[in-house]
Formats: structure tokens, sequence, C-alpha cells
């Protein structure tokens, strides 16, 4: 019978991994946020939904059956096979510091894809496969303005674009220390244009659009360790690391200036005045690191603490630093779970929370920082002691903004994830035919 159950099974994670697949290319986008504009576009959580409901706090955290990418270290600590996918929505409003209009606009995306396999229990070796977001760039943004000897000027800003990571992860665990790596490939693009259309009464100019497409990918590499020190009984205290290199990415890139007008399927060319085609060049993304400390005990509640810092005034992209600086942040949050055991339902539920600040790494010249309060929980749907699935929905709420009355446009930012996680005890020497 054990055979039928593994059959039945995959067959149900293969329909779950296929239509998580197509939604990467079918995901629905309305965001429109100009600060995606800078470097490679706006930073995508790089956390798991579990870890996000704590404030993002992840590096020092493991679990038998979760899948924390964030530090590979984690993955020798797996004890099942586990299909781990995520989903965000995000709600952002837009307001100028100037005036009291706002903007709303909105996302939904998948977040993550990953497959937990434990290689070897004795000798606590993990592997994971990975799928994710790291940037998005959207915006569409457009202004007036008066120049000497024409009336005015209409400028119109777009942008679109992203970058992803394929990677596969493999850790290694001894006792109370494990050890482990993330690399694979990072591929992406970035599309950027300027429309100017001049407004006269008594002059006729010619609207013009400047535009500038860059296809790039390279190999990265991070690595993670952890370690635990038990305190006494069910209580421990666990510390985390982690070290991303610095990347180097090799792009393409094709720049155009022409004039044009309306035409009925959209722009009419009228004069090209500046084309280059597939230029080679180089973008360079900066080290980064993190450490985090963990205190728990076992099954019911912890708490920890988090610094990340990433050394982005190195950037480059053909050459030029792309308007960022240095930046970190601290992250505080942590997980009661009231009575894993308990029979009432609520209790055996994982409740979470946290919150992060830090500046932001785009260079506005002004203080220009980012914060968060997070909310989460953990809903298990199948109790493990009946049978070998495990199957949790984890949840997080996300309540923050970017920015202050300093700054031109402030960001208030709602963010509500969902993950599903699915296990199950794969690859056993069969008892039963």
């Amino acid at each position: 019978m054990r055979s039928v159950s593994t059959i039945t099974n995959l067959r149900k994670y293969s329909f779950l991994l296929i239509i998580s697949v197509l939604g990467w290319f079918g995901s629905f986008s309305q965001e429109n946020s100009p600060y995606t504009r800078f470097g490679l576009g706006d930073l995508i959580p790089s956390q798991n939904i579990l870890n996000r409901g704590m404030g993002g706090m992840s590096l020092a955290y493991y679990d038998l059956q979760s899948v924390n990418f964030s530090n590979p270290a984690s993955y020798a600590r797996l004890k099942v096979t586990t299909f781990d996918v995520g989903i965000d929505y995000s709600s952002r409003r837009l307001r100028t510091s100037n005036t009291t209009n706002s903007y709303r606009s909105a996302n939904l995306i998948p977040s993550y894809l990953n497959v937990g396999l434990p290689l070897s229990k004795k000798k606590s070796w993990g592997m994971n496969l990975g799928l994710r977001p790291v940037t998005r760039i959207n915006y569409d943004v457009s202004n007036n303005a008066r120049l000497t000897g024409i009336d005015s000027v209409y400028n119109q800003y777009q942008g679109d674009g992203g970058t992803y990571q394929l990677f596969t992860g493999l850790a290694y665990g001894r006792k109370n220390f494990s050890i482990g790596f993330n690399a694979g490939w990072m591929f992406g693009n970035k599309e950027n244009s300027t429309r100017l259309i001049f407004v006269n009464d008594t002059v006729s100019y010619m609207k013009a659009k400047y535009s500038d497409s860059t296809n790039f990918g390279g190999i990265f590499l991070k690595a993670g360790l952890q370690y635990q020190f038990v305190i006494s009984g069910d209580k421990n205290l666990r510390i985390g690391a982690t070290y991303g290199m610095e990347q180097k990415m090799d792009a393409k890139r094709s720049i155009t200036r022409y004039t044009w007008d309306y035409g009925t399927r959209g722009d009419l060319v009228i004069d090209s005045v500046y084309r280059l085609v597939a230029q080679k060049g180089e973008i360079i993304l900066p080290m980064n690191y993190g450490v985090a400390v963990l205190f728990e005990k076992i099954d019911n509640w912890m708490i920890g603490a988090e610094f990340n810092a990433a050394q982005w005034s190195a950037f480059r992209y053909y050459g030029e630093p792309g308007q960022l600086k240095d930046n970190w942040t601290v992250r505080i949050g942590g997980q009661l779970i009231p009575g894993i055991t308990s029979k009432n339902y609520w209790n055996r539920v994982s409740y979470r929370a946290g919150f992060y600040f830090g500046p932001e790494y785009i260079d506005l010249g002004t203080k220009f920082n980012s914060w968060a309060a997070t909310f989460g929980a953990g809903f298990p749907i199948r109790r493990n002691y009946y049978t070998n699935q495990y199957t949790t929905i984890n949840t997080s709420f996300e309540i923050g903004g970017r920015g202050n009355k300093s700054n031109p446009i402030r960001e208030n930012i709602f963010r509500l994830s969902i993950g599903f996680n699915l296990s199950d005890i794969w690859f056993n020497k069969r008892e039963y035919q």
C-alpha cells in the first residue's frame, strides 16, 4: 500500500509544481514604484513566508520540514522531502511631499519555489532545488517641466524587468554544527525608456524617445553556517551567519534614440538619431553578509535578532555606480506555539510577529529609511502522527513604508504572503508491497 500512496503523492506534487511554474509566466501585475528605476530594481524579500512573519529573521532558524533558503546550512536539518511554494500580494500607496495627491498600485507574483531533499539522515546531508525572483522593475511616471524658449515639456518615464535566481543548495551537519551553500544562475533584464513631448503654441517640435534594454546573467554563490548551544533541557541558543560573494554578470545592451509621432499601431519612428545593438558589458553586484542569534524552548517558543548588510556602493552597471549606497537592516522577531500536542487546534497553530528597519540602498542625498511590522501564523493541516504526510499553510502580513517628509515620494506598503509547505517521507525502503 505504501507504493500506491507514494504514486498518489507524486502525482499531486507534480500537478502543484506545474501550476506554480506556469504562475511565474502568467503573474498579474499593476505595480508602479518609481524607486524601482535604481540599480536592478526593488529588492524582493529574500526569506520564506514562515520567516517573514517574524520580521524576516531567518539566518539562525531551521526546521525538520521547512526549506530556509536564506541560510543554506539549514538544509542539513531536513528530515522529510518538502515542496515549498510562496505567493505575494503587495499594495503600495505613493504620496508626494509637496501635494496631497496619492497613487495606489497592486502586485501579485509567485515568491519562490523550492524542493528540499534529505539526502542522508545518519550523516545529516541535505539538498534544495529552488527558483525565486530577486528584484523587480515596474514604473510608469510622468511630469511637466518648463524649458527656456519653450512653453513646457511633458516627460514620461517607464521601466520593466527583473532578476531571478535558479539554484541548488547543499549542506552537511555534524552534531550541533552545519554548513552549506547555494549556487546557481542569476539572470534577468532591464528596460528603461523616456519620452519627451514638447508643448508649444507657436513652434512645432518633434517628439523624442530614449530607450535602454539590457539582458544579463551570471553565476552566484552564497555560503552559510549554523551552530546550536544546548543551554539546559529543552532550551537552546542558535547562531547563524551567511556570506554572499561579489558577483559579476555578463550583459548585452541595446540603446536607441529617435524622433516619433503617434501611429495607428503605436510609435511611428520618424528619424533614428542613434542606435547601438548588443553592446557587451558587465554588471557587478556587491558582497553581502548577515549574522543572527535565536533563543528557543523546543516546540514552544523562540525569539531572535538578526543583522544584514550589503556593500551597494560597489555596484556597477557598465561601469556606472547606479546611485546606490551601502545599507544595513536589523530584524527582530519570534514565534509561539501554545501547545503542539494539544487537542485544541488553535493551540497547535504557530503564531509569529516581528519588525525590521534600516536605511534604503538608494542614494537620494537625504535620509531614506524603510521599516515594517510583521505578523504571521502557520496552520497545520494534517496531524503528523496519523500519517507520513506533513502539510502546513504559512501566512505573513507586512505593514510598513519607506521615506519621510524630506523625500520627494513616500511609499506605504502592505504585503500579504501565503506559503504552502507540503512534505512526505519519500525514498524510504518499502516494508510492504
